[in-house]
């Protein structure tokens, strides 16, 4: 189910909405529209920007089918009230990217532009290091591990931008991992 600004709207209702829609963009709204998470935008704008940002990755398409993957899942995190948020890394391409099923700003199938490098905390060092702009880090803390706090960063040389802090857990298991990411996959671009 879709909500702009608080009412609720149909897939055309919400396809309406955008310029120029294709065929790739009415199966993503479509599938926002028929999801059983109501995705809840606070303006027109953050629902465009959620629209073009997922259409970004359908230019990719080759892309979107070779990263997304159980072969290439690393980790999920997750939070309570929202569906989870899958992780992958494709070490031969060293493309990384995710899924993120239900998030303020919308779905989102995510390949990034440069690889990230994914750390992985203890609650009291996540909470003791939040406000750090380069935390340093234990090379313990760069494996996925049940239930930790996980941060990013991007990898771009030399300078190193602050981390994302992830507002979820971590979750490692692979139990149901191709229908996880198949039922991720249709969530959030419809394919």
């Amino acid at each position: 189910m879709i909500c702009i600004c608080g009412v609720r709207v149909t897939d055309q209702d919400a396809t309406a909405l955008i310029t120029r829609p294709d065929h790739l963009v009415r199966l993503m709204v479509r599938a926002w529209h028929e999801s059983e998470i109501c995705h809840h935008f606070t303006s027109r704008e953050r629902f465009d920007t959620a629209v073009r940002r997922n259409r970004k990755a359908l230019e990719s398409l080759d892309t979107v089918k070779s990263l997304f993957t159980p072969d290439n899942y690393l980790f999920s995190t997750k939070t309570k009230g929202r569906q989870e948020t899958l992780y992958f890394e494709d070490r031969a391409a060293k493309q990384t990217g995710r899924l993120r099923q239900q998030h303020w700003k919308g779905p989102l199938a995510k390949i990034d532009g440069k690889p990230r490098i994914h750390a992985f905390l203890s609650k009291k060092r996540y909470k003791r290091l939040k406000h750090c702009r380069t935390p340093a880090l234990d090379p313990r803390e760069l494996c996925p591990a049940e239930g930790r706090r996980h941060i990013e960063f991007a990898c771009t040389g030399r300078k190193v931008p602050p981390p994302h802090w992830s507002e979820g857990t971590v979750k490692t298991s692979r139990k149901s991992l191709g229908r996880r990411v198949r039922t991720a996959l249709k969530k959030i671009l419809g394919i």
